[in-house]
């Protein structure tokens, strides 16, 4: 009789086998894997936009909701790619572009700016709102890889690397259509945020029954979140592309924007720079988060005997976070 291989057993990150369900949300399950300590939902989006309707009234309400957040965002990473390159003239690509609005920042800084978008949805939003044609062709496909090797200054993936199905192929592909010496910004939610550190705890303690603040780290729907990162998860991921990151200063407001983000910036050695260096292997956590029975009872650690049940509780957790 065949055996069953579970299609999410080989880890997004570093390619090895083994990961497994380890944390449970409402709709989905969350991967981890032993030998990067990455995380990753068990859903994938696939090729096909057939589940993405156009701009219909329910979608554009849907869309108008968002608009502010991009006005509010999107001067702050223009000024981020400021401080790191020339935009006149610059050949530039937003991968995973959503309503347009960053291309049409570019454009209105002098780039010629493209844009890749595979929602239908919101594709029809920036035609008809900024009268721009993005591309609904991924970047690691045929179009882009066989057409446009080396044609670009500037790509940035703005709160995209978290969504793609394959975020190894999407950095690789996005090193290959770089120009020598050309810049990669990107910014995804941090993993080593206390509010997720706290949720995979309370996960763990509850038996998958309270997922706590998953919810607001993955989403099981189309174009969802799908892995979370941590930052040296991240850099190293760019490192292993054959790019070179380089540091990001965050100023006041941009901060407080970004909170909760990692904010990076790499660049595609020339030639004639260094290449980057080898870094060490992905890290595995220092000691394993708690389980049920390795905290049960709370009492049979002295440090938090005397205390009431709830605060022997939450001792544990801030002890092990």
């Amino acid at each position: 009789m065949p055996t069953y291989q579970d299609p999410f057993s080989r880890c997004k990150l570093c390619g090895q086998d083994g990961s497994t369900p380890t944390y449970r949300l409402d709709k989905g399950e969350i991967y981890r894997c032993p030998h990067c300590d990455f995380h990753f939902l068990n859903q994938l989006d696939g090729n096909v936009d057939a589940e993405d309707a156009g701009l219909s009234s329910a979608g554009r309400r849907y869309i108008e909701s968002r608009v502010a957040e991009g006005e509010h965002l999107h001067p702050l990473r223009l000024r981020l790619v400021q401080q790191h390159c020339s935009i006149d003239k610059a050949m530039t690509l937003d991968i995973g572009a959503g309503l347009g609005q960053f291309v049409r920042l570019m454009q209105q800084q002098g780039a010629t700016a493209l844009g890749i978008e595979p929602s239908t949805l919101r594709r029809a939003y920036a035609l008809e709102a900024y009268g721009l044609e993005l591309d609904h062709r991924l970047a690691d496909g045929g179009y882009w890889q066989n057409g446009h090797s080396q044609s670009f200054d500037l790509i940035t993936l703005w709160d995209v690397i978290e969504h793609v199905d394959d975020p190894r192929s999407t950095l690789a592909a996005a090193a290959t259509l770089l120009k020598p010496g050309g810049l990669i910004c990107l910014d995804t939610p941090d993993r080593e945020v206390f509010s997720y550190r706290l949720s995979q705890i309370v996960n763990r303690l509850s038996s998958g029954t309270l997922p706590l603040f998953f919810s607001q780290f993955y989403s099981t729907v189309r174009y969802g979140h799908k892995q979370i990162f941590t930052r040296r998860q991240i850099t190293e991921l760019l490192q292993d592309c054959g790019l070179v990151p380089a540091p990001v200063h965050l100023d006041g407001p941009a901060k407080r924007a970004f909170s909760g983000k990692i904010v990076l910036t790499a660049r595609k050695p020339t030639p004639h720079s260094p290449l980057p260096t080898p870094h060490s292997p992905l890290p595995t956590p220092h000691s394993p988060l708690p389980t049920p029975h390795s905290l049960s009872p709370l009492t049979s650690n002295a440090r938090y005997r005397g205390l009431p049940a709830s605060q022997q509780f939450c001792a544990i957790i801030f002890f092990n976070l």
